[in-house]
């Protein structure tokens, strides 16, 4: 039996996170530069793509997507366990704030060239980056970080605050974004090729997404309606394809799509002997007609066969699924930032909430299409048409049947592209009702974590302003959109 510590795992991917493989810039802010936006925003998105693999496998896990295989023992502080310390999240902390230098770097730059494409993007992507620090931690350094050598001890801003100035920088962006004079070097957009309509329907639909967050709290309605009204009006859209990131990942070391490289080395030998599928997702599917499984995961000997989150008696690798053909396409495939699919079940929820007035059932059927054939799975026709309130929209009979029909389809295709999505769809309705909780034999609390700590580096360097944010704890402080 091999004994391995999910969070040496954890630790070595998130350091890995910060590999500039494609893109040789000065990432120091306190240095001068003369880097170019366009190569320094494109190494920017390949880190941010790389994040949403290497940096939330812990999350995958709680989630119900995957299980480790039964050739490692567990122990007392793996992943399983629910565990944390400040030093889970310390890698992933620094690999943020180094990665919104790059996109700070390119805004500063763009605006003192009124290059108004990248201004946008940097916006954009500073949105995407501090939005996801927002929903790990809370309230984090905003108006304060980025500042060099002149604000070393950034205060801690309120996260609640935090979202609304992001949702105004992508308004901002957009408007930018529609200017004839917002041009890119379209090779060295590694996400939308220059194509500043697609920029703008990525924008919107991350500050949907940003909005839908907020979509449980009470007395928050009329500030989400007015916000999703000012989408509405700017006529760019949402998304109706997957916004993906792809710099020309090929089989070589440091340059495969990070999904493939962590499961294949450069030989074509297959390296992931961690990680295997969770049992959780394969038994929903075959009890309720979903054929997605099949597409997740790899069969063994003809069957499916996934384990349980902190079991004891796991199958070991050999004799239990690994990813499948629907996520494992090719060396060369596009990292997913934000699926199409989940762009409609954003809509959907707006619709079903009364902001929207496109059709809530339209909407979750076009998702769950989307899906079905980001993996290959052909029609989703006859599944979505099921006697079936987690499948079908149009036979609930109440808006909590119809929440949970949303919520369930978006955690399926939530899964190997943003799994942090699905968490915080967790954490904010309760949903899905029945995801599996550990069976760990020394789980600190039998239920998954709120949050994640605060970071070790904090602690030391900034330990005036991480200290007043009081006393946090993994299973009970919120983020501030959990009801």
């Amino acid at each position: 039996m091999k004994k391995l510590s999910i969070f040496i795992i954890i630790a070595t991917v998130v350091l890995s996170g910060c590999s500039k493989s494609y893109y040789d810039i000065n990432q120091n802010p306190n240095q001068s530069t003369n880097a170019s936006v366009d190569l320094v925003l494109a190494n920017a998105l390949n880190t941010t793509a790389g994040f949403q693999v290497n940096q939330f496998q812990a999350v995958s896990e709680w989630l119900g997507y995957w299980a480790p295989s039964g050739s490692y023992a567990i122990n007392s502080s793996d992943g399983a366990s629910y565990k944390q310390t400040t030093g889970f999240a310390d890698g992933l902390w620094i690999a943020y704030y180094r990665n919104l230098e790059d996109y700070d770097y390119v805004q500063k730059t763009a605006t003192a060239n009124n290059q108004y494409f990248y201004i946008a993007a940097a916006k954009t992507m500073k949105a995407y980056v501090y939005g996801q620090l927002v929903d790990m931690f809370n309230n984090v350094p905003y108006s304060e970080a980025l500042q060099g050598t002149t604000i070393i001890q950034p205060k801690y801003d309120d996260a609640k605050a935090i979202y609304e100035s992001l949702s105004t920088n992508l308004d901002d962006a957009v408007k930018l974004f529609q200017r004839a004079d917002a041009v890119a070097v379209a090779s060295q957009d590694i996400l939308f090729a220059g194509n500043t309509a697609q920029w703008a329907k990525f924008a919107n639909t991350l500050r949907l997404r940003l909005l839908i967050h907020q979509a449980q709290m009470s007395g928050r309605s009329a500030y989400i309606a007015a916000e999703i009204a000012k989408i509405q009006t700017n006529g760019s859209g949402y998304l109706t394809t997957d916004a993906g990131v792809n710099p020309g990942y090929s089989n070589s070391t440091g340059k495969q799509n990070p999904l493939w490289a962590l499961c294949y080395n450069t030989a074509g030998t297959f390296i992931q002997d961690f990680w295997r599928a969770n049992k959780y997702p394969i038994t929903w599917g075959q009890a309720n007609g979903d054929i997605r499984y099949q597409y997740l995961y790899a069969p063994v000997g003809g069957v499916w066969v996934g384990n349980v989150i902190g079991a004891t008696n796991n199958a070991v690798g050999s004799a239990s699924s690994t990813f499948g053909s629907g996520v494992l396409k090719s060396v060369a495939q596009p990292a997913i930032i934000l699926s199409a699919s989940e762009s409609y079940f954003l809509q959907a929820e707006a619709g079903l909430r009364g902001w929207i007035a496109n059709s809530p059932a339209a909407l979750v059927n076009s998702g769950v299409q989307a899906n079905f054939s980001f993996l290959g799975a052909g029609s989703a026709a006859a599944y979505t048409s099921q006697n079936n309130k987690q499948t079908n929209y149009t036979v609930c009979t109440n808006d909590a049947e119809r929440l949970a029909c949303i919520i369930r389809q978006k955690w399926m295709a939530n899964n190997f592209t943003t799994p942090l999505e699905a968490w915080n769809d967790y954490r904010r309705t309760g949903l899905p009702a029945d995801l599996p909780i550990t069976v760990h034999p020394n789980a600190d609390v039998y239920a998954i974590p709120t949050r994640f700590l605060y970071a070790a580096s904090e602690y030391q360097t900034n330990a005036s302003n991480v200290n007043a944010m009081g006393s946090i704890n993994h299973h009970g402080s919120k983020i501030f959109w959990m009801p």
